[in-house]
């Protein structure tokens, strides 16, 4: 049985996390455009040297930024039980299993990202959260499975493709921890306001 959930402020691993997925976007693009060089030069050496370099950095960028993402998404996950403890469909072991598993990581992380997301928002009536768009999620990770599905075909046009789409990818998902963060924080502050009010506190006027 998993301990009880805590909060902890994603905000560190969330600085991380968007500046791992902006460098990673960025090696994304310099790879699209070495594709795009040595596609009118295919002999040339300086070239494909460069492409090689482009893609081993790019490999290495991408491991450390998945280590860091993933380390993000289950610590907003956790809060998010915090937040609010109902509508999530997994256990919070699942934010970081959900992406080793075949074919499941295709749809469980996304999945794990829009609960936590809806836990997170403002708090309705009877603490319920209000309903919050999630637009930036979907697109996030629409782009992203696009990408993985383009690079799986060798022809230089989608693998420049499949490199633009991992750039925009990496953007939407700054966005995604960006806000989420934010979301959560803010939980956070009035948690810490609520608790910093004493007991016997009255507004004025009131007994």
């Amino acid at each position: 049985m998993p301990s009880p959930a805590s909060y902890a402020s994603p905000r560190s691993l969330g600085i991380a996390a968007s500046v791992l997925l902006g460098l990673t976007g960025a090696a994304a693009l310099w790879n699209a455009a070495v594709v795009l060089a040595v596609g009118t030069s295919p002999d040339s050496a300086a070239g494909l040297a460069l492409l090689g370099a482009g893609g081993i950095g790019e490999v290495l960028l991408t491991a450390a930024t998945a280590v860091v993402f993933i380390m993000w998404l289950y610590r907003v996950r956790v809060n998010a039980e915090v937040i609010y403890p109902h509508g999530h469909q997994r256990g919070r072991g699942w934010a970081v299993g959900a992406w080793f598993l075949p074919f499941v990581n295709l749809y469980l992380p996304w999945r794990i990202t829009i609960d936590v997301w809806q836990a997170s928002g403002p708090a309705g009536e009877h603490g319920v959260p209000q309903p919050v768009p999630a637009t930036v999620v979907n697109a996030w990770w629409s782009t992203w499975i696009a990408g993985l599905l383009l690079a799986r075909m060798p022809a230089p046009a989608t693998v420049t493709a499949s490199e633009f789409c991992t750039a925009a990818a990496a953007v939407l998902a700054i966005l995604v921890v960006r806000r989420l963060t934010a979301m959560q924080e803010r939980h956070a502050q009035a948690a810490r306001a609520v608790a910093a009010v004493p007991a016997h506190w009255a507004p004025a006027g009131q007994s």
